[in-house]
């Protein structure tokens, strides 16, 4: 057995101060770590499979609940927010098919991880100026 290595360590640096998203963004890295074990473990993408169908639906339920928040704080910008959202969540879902025929699962850690980088550094940062002390800790 290899020795397993995280793919992204968690950084209390990038918490926005709202607890449920914080929560979120921990559930989402642990998904992602996991899907790296396996593939260093040299699992199939059958072994994937469920990992990979976790990883949609926590990202979907996710970005709704951002929706959610960024909705009751009145954020300017919700609309572009929510394009962006759903452009995100279509072109995770692409890449995951793309990866599962290529037989490339190193396609969609990369897509995530560029994901995250850009979601937690760019979008937190532009909104979390809106966010109100009823979600905020």
């Amino acid at each position: 057995m290899k020795n397993p290595t995280l793919y992204i360590v968690w950084n209390n640096k990038t918490n926005i101060g709202v607890p449920i998203i914080d929560e979120q963004h921990r559930g989402i890295i642990a998904t992602l770590n996991s899907l790296h074990y396996f593939i260093q473990q040299g699992r199939g993408l059958e072994a994937l499979q469920p990992t990979l169908q976790i990883m949609s639906k926590y990202i979907g339920f996710h970005l709704k609940t951002e929706e959610m928040i960024l909705g009751e704080c009145n954020y300017p910008h919700a609309d572009e927010n929510l394009a962006r959202q759903k452009k995100i969540f279509n072109d995770f879902n692409k890449v995951a098919r793309n990866a599962t025929a290529s037989k490339d699962p190193e396609l969609l850690l990369r897509f995530i991880k560029n994901w995250w980088l850009s979601h937690i550094n760019e979008e937190h940062k532009a909104y979390s100026q809106y966010l109100k002390g009823d979600f905020t800790q």
